[in-house]
């Protein structure tokens, strides 16, 4: 489908931007990474606004695919000098008490808010993917699937190999037992709104799966044409790809 067909398309209830299509196709292309992992990646953290800061009030995560800050300082130390940030990368360094941080508050603010530039957000996020990716196999002895992926995103590779784990051993346990800090973060996602009951795994990663998966179906629903004998579901392996990906067809 060409990039002006893309444009517009409803994907979980929110149209997909000329200016967004554009950022992920960029990432897409320079990382390797799935342009529908991605898309769909970016639905779930920020329903693909460039610019929305978390709706928690403890989390500092912002941008279409609401890094913490954390994690884009790290990033941007590990993968700014590729994409022309060189400068400012090698600004971030360790503090005493383990956090990644700069020396002068204004040039920390500086690099905190290249996470509202879609397109660096986006190339950041595929560099961020890939890492989790290979951390997730080497773990689990295989490829990562995209529910596996986006919960890697959201608790870091050791978090989600913690919870993968879990979940192997007992779905039924407290999710919020297993990942902590995660679950002070995101209540929403590890508790009840009314009575604050916990979630088990189980019903977590049902969630996680669905918020990634949902918006995956829509893009393959709209970009590829039905054919007679093709079977349901997703093609295969949505998410790293081995190679850069082809521009799609018109």
């Amino acid at each position: 489908m060409a990039e002006e067909q893309l444009a517009g398309l409803m994907v979980a209830g929110r149209p997909l931007s000329p200016e967004i299509i554009d950022s992920l196709k960029q990432a897409s292309a320079a990382t390797g990474v799935d342009f529908d992992f991605l898309v769909a990646q970016a639905s779930a953290e920020s329903g693909l606004r460039g610019t929305v800061h978390a709706r928690q009030r403890h989390s500092s995560a912002s941008g279409l695919f609401q890094f913490t800050a954390q994690t884009w300082l790290r990033v941007m130390r590990e993968h700014g000098a590729r994409y022309g940030y060189g400068d400012l990368a090698s600004r971030i360094a360790t503090a005493g008490n383990g956090h990644l941080g700069v020396d002068d508050d204004a040039t920390e603010k500086q690099i905190l808010d290249l996470r509202k530039d879609a397109k660096l957000a986006a190339i950041m996020a595929g560099e961020l993917a890939k890492q989790n990716a290979a951390a997730l196999q080497h773990a689990l002895h295989r490829k990562a699937n995209p529910a596996e992926l986006h919960l890697a995103h959201l608790l870091g590779a050791s978090g989600a190999i913690r919870f993968l784990k879990a979940r192997a051993a007992d779905a039924a346990q407290p999710a919020a037992a297993v990942v902590p800090a995660a679950a002070r973060q995101n209540p929403q996602l590890f508790f009840d709104r009314g009575d604050h009951t916990p979630h088990t795994v189980a019903a977590v990663y049902g969630k996680i799966k669905n918020r990634i998966e949902t918006p995956l179906r829509q893009l393959a629903a709209a970009t590829q044409p039905a054919k007679p004998d093709a079977a349901d579901g997703l093609r295969p392996a949505p998410g790293i790809v081995d190679t850069p990906p082809k521009g799609r067809r018109a």
